[in-house]
């Protein structure tokens, strides 16, 4: 399915969500590196800060989108609860955005993009990684 589909496919769900503010698609379905155990990977950004509703969409999301898509390959983060900076970034570099909501995005990603520049400089400092 191309991401304009998915993205179509996706917009009433989302609709019916008001605290949904941001959604990607990110992973093997923008890569086009796909297979026969491919899924669709979606990250949200919600605006709450309750945990246990943030868990509970995700499981509602889960469900809408698998039978939207008519599959049960679907693997969904909240970008919210993320503690990885590294994964929060590899999203919002290569993953693709399908929904944004004003002001969002602007507020977001730099955000992220802030944490994880600054977990990089720490591995590099302590020669943790390769760069």
């Amino acid at each position: 399915m191309r991401i304009k589909e998915i993205s179509r496919t996706l917009k009433p769900i989302i609709s019916s969500h008001p605290e949904i503010k941001l959604v990607y698609l990110f992973g093997s379905q923008v890569s086009g590196n796909t297979g026969v155990l491919s899924d669709y990977d979606f990250a949200f950004y919600v605006d709450r800060k309750d945990t246990k509703i943030l868990y509970d969409l995700k499981f509602i999301l889960m469900d809408e989108i698998g039978l939207a898509l008519r599959t049960d390959k679907i693997d969904i983060v909240i970008l919210n609860l993320i503690q990885s900076p590294e994964l929060k970034y590899k999203i919002i570099k290569d993953g693709v955005l399908l929904f944004k909501e004003e002001p969002y995005k602007v507020l977001v990603e730099p955000q992220i993009l802030n944490e994880y520049f600054d977990f990089h400089d720490l591995l590099v400092r302590y020669n943790l990684t390769k760069a």
